[in-house]
């Protein structure tokens, strides 16, 4: 098991400073919010250079990403709003 914590517990302005704030801490694990790279927490699409970035920015700093937060509410009473959900945390996967 390893100690990690939620990335988008430290507000900054650019991802890279995210996961140093990660590395101050000694920590070696995140689950990692897209907010933290400036997209929604369930984005619509994901740029390949911005996962690329992403993992460059983690994997510089030895800070393994066990988790994608994908937030949403699954019993949500609007049809919509659940299929939406459900759409979107695929594009995660």
């Amino acid at each position: 098991m390893q100690l990690g914590l939620f990335a988008r517990t430290f507000a900054r302005p650019t991802v890279e400073e995210v996961i140093d704030a990660v590395a101050r801490l000694h920590l070696r694990c995140v689950q990692f919010n897209f907010s933290c790279a400036g997209l929604p927490g369930l984005p619509e699409a994901i740029p390949g250079e911005l996962a690329d970035r992403i993992r460059g920015a983690a994997d510089e700093r030895r800070i393994s990403i066990g988790a994608l937060s994908g937030t949403f509410n699954m019993i949500h009473p609007n049809v919509r709003l659940r299929r939406e959900g459900l759409r979107k945390l695929e594009i995660l996967a």
